[in-house]
């Protein structure tokens, strides 16, 4: 009885460490890069022309309205194994545009755009928000799912 008692626990333990410890793996492996979100908005930050953004507005803008960004990331719940249409990317990026539609960036209309701005933030300020907020498929389910 002491020993059928002693793995019930020991699983319950370990079930309840698993979850900070997998959170915690993804954010060690994701960590946030600074230089790659400037590049990236750089590159990208006028999605109506090919070539680069000439000159980006002060770092501390765009810092500013990325960490904004990961902030309201911090706040949606986990996918895990939901596959919902409203955990995939499209419809979180959609509510997040909703969430700042009424407001401008701090730079004014100069570009980057917001658009960039915000896919940039997700995928170099805090890319283990997003790693811990998407859509995963279900262990041992079929393909199809």
């Amino acid at each position: 009885m002491r020993k059928r008692l002693r793995i019930t626990l020991g699983a319950a333990v370990a079930g309840v460490l698993a979850a900070p410890a997998t959170v915690l793996c993804v954010h060690i492996t994701h960590p946030r890069n600074e230089d790659g979100y400037l590049a990236y908005l750089k590159q990208y930050g006028d999605p109506h022309s090919d070539g680069p953004v000439p000159v980006l507005p002060l770092a501390a803008g765009l810092f500013a309205e990325g960490d904004a960004a990961c902030d309201w990331m911090r706040e949606q719940p986990y996918a895990l194994w939901r596959t919902d249409p409203q955990y995939h990317f499209l419809a979180v990026y959609q509510r997040h545009e909703q969430h700042v539609a009424d407001r401008s960036p701090s730079w004014g209309t100069d570009l980057p755009e917001m658009g960039p701005v915000i896919a940039g933030a997700w995928a170099y300020l805090c890319p283990a928000e997003w790693e811990l907020r998407q859509p995963r498929r279900r262990p041992f389910a079929p393909e199809s799912d």
